[in-house]
């Protein structure tokens, strides 16, 4: 199934990633979130395209997986609008 999409991969990770608003949304992609204890499968990590961290005052390291997926629709559909205007 991974291998069958013809689309990037964008993965949320709170380690080594891009800040989600530094990072080109704009185009289509697919949205891969992990649970908030194991993270995204090995898997999905090997067939990723682009990382990205939302970045996160005072040094909480994570958000759950709701709220992480709502602020990445967020950004993405931001970046998508900026780009029609």
């Amino acid at each position: 199934m991974i291998g069958r999409l013809a689309v990037p991969i964008v993965i949320t990770d709170s380690h080594g990633a891009e800040a989600i608003d530094e990072c080109d949304l704009s185009g289509e992609l697919a949205w891969v979130f992990g649970n908030e204890g194991a993270g995204v499968s090995q898997a999905w990590r090997d067939a990723v395209s682009l990382r990205v961290t939302i970045p996160q005052p005072g040094g909480m390291e994570s958000l759950n997986v709701a709220a992480a997926a709502a602020v990445c629709m967020f950004e993405q559909c931001r970046q998508q609008r900026a780009r029609r205007a």
